[in-house]
């Protein structure tokens, strides 16, 4: 409930309608290394390394580095985890 302000009725309370669809999670970082998705999913960084062998978990190389999008592994986590 919210008041309007410079309204006559000053304290009247207006409801606000909720969004249709949920809000996307906001993420501090918009890339995360390996160890960053170890940490988020409380496994280890070879677990991780071992779901990226068997192409099982999104993640993208830039150069030699493995990167990975919270957006995507937040998607992946909500299909199941699997490919």
């Amino acid at each position: 409930m919210t008041k309007l302000p410079n309204s006559p009725h000053s304290n009247t309370l207006i409801p606000i309608a909720e969004p249709m669809h949920p809000r996307a999670p906001v993420f501090e970082k918009l890339v995360w290394s390996v160890e960053d998705v170890a940490r988020e999913l409380s496994v280890s960084v070879r677990h991780i390394y071992k779901l990226m062998s068997c192409n099982k978990i999104p993640y993208s190389k830039v150069g030699r580095s493995v990167r990975f999008s919270p957006v995507k592994i937040d998607e992946w986590l909500r299909k199941g985890g699997t490919r």
